[in-house]
């Protein structure tokens, strides 16, 4: 599949195996399909900064696996096509869970400093393109090892509501979890842009005590949520 738009080269190739695997003989036809939606996707979305944008691959890539899911002739559920959207979207993680552990304080004190970065960096950015995701972070809790972090707002979850492909969005937003368990961490987030009004992120270690007070569940739109547990639960 030929780049010359704003998905990244990596999600494009992972499509394209895909796609070759499933499809087989229609597959060039289906390719052609899906590059064709795509253009149409990226013509009526608002102008997040193209390449300036520093979540140019989250957005354009999710547009990328959304216009395939809209024209694939095969009814994929959610579960089969989330192996697709981790390799699209997060499989750097397999090799960062080879360098980084997250049950390392150091680790935990460094992805803080990161979030802390990209929060910034987010911000700046959405004051002059204010369709783009625009996030808030709360001071780092050292002691405990939490980062907690949210998108206030998103323009993944915005796009999807507008154009009517919510039954997508957890694509997007599941991995998350995957990803993070990749570098022995854990993500506790009850709320999403697309169920409320904020993306919420607590990260910690995933031998943190915290871990074991939420248990993860499936929302009746696929998403992946954290639930707290009871009292009694959580002491099982």
């Amino acid at each position: 599949m030929e780049n010359k738009d704003l998905f990244s080269d990596h999600a494009a190739g992972v499509l394209s195996d895909w796609i070759e695997k499933d499809f087989r003989f229609q597959a060039d036809a289906i390719r052609k399909a899906t590059i064709k939606k795509y253009h149409e996707f990226v013509r009526s979305a608002p102008d997040y900064g193209g390449r300036k944008s520093p979540h140019v691959n989250q957005i354009y890539d999710s547009l990328l696996l959304l216009a395939f899911c809209s024209i694939s002739p095969r009814n994929y559920t959610l579960e089969e096509l989330e192996p697709l959207s981790f390799e699209m979207f997060m499989s750097s993680f397999r090799i960062l869970g080879k360098l980084f552990n997250a049950n390392h304080k150091w680790i935990m004190n460094l992805l803080a400093v990161i979030f802390q970065k990209s929060t910034e960096k987010c911000n700046i950015h959405a004051e002059q393109y204010p369709d783009d995701f625009k996030a808030e972070i709360q001071p780092y809790d050292k002691k405990n090892g939490v980062v907690r972090y949210c998108f206030t707002k998103c323009p993944i979850a915005d796009f999807v509501k507008k154009n009517h492909l919510e039954k997508w969005m957890p694509l997007m937003c599941n991995c998350d979890h995957t990803a993070l368990h990749m570098i022995h961490a854990g993500l506790i987030r009850e709320e999403t842009c697309f169920t409320g009004d904020i993306c919420d992120y607590c990260v910690v270690s995933e031998n943190n005590p915290l871990m074991k007070q939420y248990e993860l569940v499936r929302n009746q739109d696929g998403l992946l949520i954290s639930r707290r547990k009871s009292e009694k639960e959580s002491q099982l």
